[in-house]
């Protein structure tokens, strides 16, 4: 249950960036948004889904959000 509310609220979040119009995103920004919203309304619908592909859903989840923000290159995170 916890887990399905710390996705909620960061599919709150992706939808309050994409609805704001004080902000315009690139059009590569915008698509990576809405991609990234997806995949969270996915995994917020099969919080009970034990798949092995899970943790690789998460990690693309993260790899898009820091492609978002500008961070191509993760090995400089280590």
């Amino acid at each position: 249950m916890k887990h399905k509310q710390k996705v909620d609220q960061l599919q709150k979040g992706v939808r309050s960036l994409l609805a704001k119009s004080g902000y315009a995103f690139s059009d590569e920004d915008k698509t990576l948004l809405e991609a990234i919203l997806v995949e969270l309304e996915e995994m917020s619908n099969n919080e009970t889904d034990n798949s092995p592909d899970k943790v690789l859903k998460v990690l693309s989840l993260l790899l898009r959000f820091l492609k978002f923000f500008g961070i191509d290159d993760i090995s400089g995170l280590f």
